[in-house]
This record gives C-alpha cells, structure tokens and sequence, in this order.
C-alpha cells in the first residue's frame, strides 16, 4: 500500500496532467494514466523529474491507447553533494599523477618541489581528459534532468608503472526516465573524452622537435643502446596510429612515448575510451547499445564477453599477457551482461542518434588497442 503522504504529493504533481487509474487503485498502487494523444514523452519526462525531486521514483508503462505512471518509490529526501569530498579526491589525484608524471620523465618527485611539479603536464593533460569525459555524462543526465553527482577522482599511486589514478566516475542517484536519455548519458562520455585525448595527441606530436633532438633528450633520460635490455612497450590503435603518422612522427617508438606527457595522456585516454565503449552490461557502451536494440542488448553483450575472453586466450598463449584478465573478472563480478530497463522503454531513438550511436562503434573500433602493454 501507498501512503497518505505519497499520495498527496502525487495528487499535487500528477492531477493537472493525468488522472488516477482505479484498476491500480484497486490493487493498492499509485497509477495515473493518460491517452497519448492528450500528453507528450517530453511532459512525462518533466513529471517524473518533478516526482524524483520530491522523493518519488516512478516508471512508465504503454499501452496501445494510454500512458501509465507508476509510483514505486518510498519518500526519501533527495541527498546532497558532498562538495569537499569532490575537491579533496581532485587534488589528491593531482598528486599522484604528478608524482607518476615527475617519473615518466625520469625525475624522483620526492627530491624537490621542483622535481614534484615536472610532472603537472601529465597530471593536467590526463586529468582533463578524465574531467571532459565524466562532465559529458554530468551535462547530459542534467539535461535530462536525471540527479547525478558531480564526478569522483580516483587517486592511485605504487612505485611501479601506472597512469596514477584508476579513473572517475559519477553516480547517477535516480532511475533513467527513457531510452534517449539513457543513450545521451552514455554517449556524451567517451565521445568527448576522445575529442579531448586527440587534441591532447595532436598538441604532445606537433610539438615534438625533429628526430635527432628527440633522441638528443631521451639519451637525458636513459641511455638510447639497450639491445641487451628490455623495454615496456605501449600498444598501438589505429587512431593513435593515424595521429602519430599524420603528424610526420611515426619514427617514436611505442617504448618511449611515456616520456611525453601529452602524448601519453592523450594514448590512455584512448585506452579509457575503448574501454568504456564496450557494449557490455552498465559500461558506456552497454547503455548505448541497450539504447539501441532493447532486449537484444544482452546477446550482443555476451557475444563482446566471448570476443574479450578468446583475446584473453589468445594473449596469454602468445604473449603471455594477462592484461584484459582483470576487466574480464569486474564484468562477471559487478557490470554483468544484462542492462536494466529504463522507467520508459517505448521511447524510441531519433535518426540521429542511432547514427550517432554507430559511430560509437567506429570510435571503439578505431580506439581499441589489442595488447596495451607488453615487453620487448
């Protein structure tokens, strides 16, 4: 049963629009319906944000003549942002990414402050990727009028080798109203973090000096015959490839592009790209994908898991490479494969956000890097 209280706040959102359905009153539940000639999918939206603003979480039901509002969640306030824990992980990531940043270059960030701050272009040029990426889920959900926290940074810092934070992330606190929300959230990150890893990869290469001066600095670095040595190597995509080559410098090798902050930045913003774009269960691609084809989402998120464990096969019978193992476990343990349903699944795309959605693919195909790291 619904309470007085839940009801009263329904009556006061829901009466000027819709009207209660007996048949649900019968029951016990709290429906309001109306014919869909007389309400739009875009009032609907705004009703439910109304409702969530005031506690309640609702779900939209279809039928060939009318809509139907459901009433299913308790009266609990919305919470607030807690703003100076966003600051506090932001700065924190600042610092061990500039610590990670100082040692890509091949200073100790612990020496001096001088040292520490060598490593503020990596930590400027990542972290702003990251940002870009998470504010264009923010900036969608906000939209859509969906309660979403500003994002979180993730610090990280061991003396081996690391980018220095795990990633951000926000949290979307209530339900999605309709399938083109679903999809602008999703799609807003990784196409804008991508346009910022490239122009971050076409600002490291531009800059680049000619090639005797490359080598000039990093026999600063380390000495350039190791032979008799091996060397940490970063993979390769094709868009990195296509950068690196349209920029007249494919001569880098991949061993040392960890030396230029941007250029590294801008290729592990690709990495972070690829990733999220799989279309797999609550990744980024996940919803883009249940945005796309419903219910088909699943099959085609368990046909991407097969695809990701015949590479894991494959890499460690070639290259005795674990580096897709880890990812493989988090899906299985906590994105799983089935996407949840949004409060409205009728909602169809417009055109041109499936053709949107496409291109999301290009970008996963063109972004993803088969074997990220190895040693040669």
């Amino acid at each position: 049963m619904y309470s007085k209280r839940r009801a009263r706040i329904a009556d006061e959102i829901l009466s000027s629009h819709m009207k209660k359905d007996i048949w649900g009153r019968l029951y016990g539940q709290l429906v309001y319906k109306q014919k869909k000639t007389a309400i739009t999918p875009e009032m609907l939206a705004s009703l439910q944000y109304a409702l969530e603003m005031r506690g309640l979480v609702s779900r939209v039901e279809a039928n060939a003549r009318n809509y139907y509002l459901r009433i299913l969640a308790s009266d609990r306030a919305p919470a607030r942002d807690n703003y100076i824990l966003h600051v506090f992980l932001l700065l924190l990531t600042v610092v061990t990414t500039s610590l990670v940043g100082a040692q890509f270059i091949m200073r100790d960030p612990f020496n001096s402050w001088a040292d520490f701050f060598s490593g503020l272009d990596y930590s400027f040029a990542l972290l702003s990727i990251l940002l870009v990426h998470e504010m264009g889920h923010y900036l969608a959900a906000r939209f859509h009028k969906i309660r979403v926290t500003l994002p979180f940074f993730i610090p990280f810092y061991i003396p081996a080798f690391h980018p220095g934070t795990f990633g951000a992330f926000i949290k979307i606190k209530s339900p999605i109203p309709d399938k083109r929300a679903l999809f602008d959230v999703g799609v807003a990150g990784p196409l804008a973090g991508v346009v910022m890893s490239i122009f971050f990869l076409w600002l490291g290469f531009s800059r680049l000096p000619d090639q005797q001066s490359v080598w000039a600095f990093l026999e600063t670095l380390h000495p350039m015959d190791q032979s008799q040595s091996i060397a940490l190597t970063l993979g390769d995509n094709l868009l990195f490839d296509f950068i690196k080559t349209a920029t007249g410098k494919s001569w880098l090798p991949m061993s040392e592009i960890y030396h230029f902050p941007y250029i590294f930045a801008g290729w592990f913003g690709l990495l972070v790209t690829a990733i999220n774009l799989m279309p797999i269960g609550q990744l980024d691609g996940g919803h883009i994908t249940h945005a796309l084809f419903g219910e088909r989402a699943g099959r085609i998120a368990l046909l991407a898991f097969a695809l990701l464990i015949f590479l894991n096969i494959y890499l460690i019978s070639r290259f005795d490479s674990t580096v897709y193992v880890l990812w493989t476990i988090l899906i299985l343990v906590f994105i799983r494969f089935k996407h949840p349903p949004t409060l409205d699944e009728s909602l169809s795309l417009t055109p041109g956000r499936r053709l949107l959605g496409y291109l999301s693919y290009v970008v996963f195909i063109v972004t993803f890097t088969p074997l990220p790291i190895y040693i040669a």
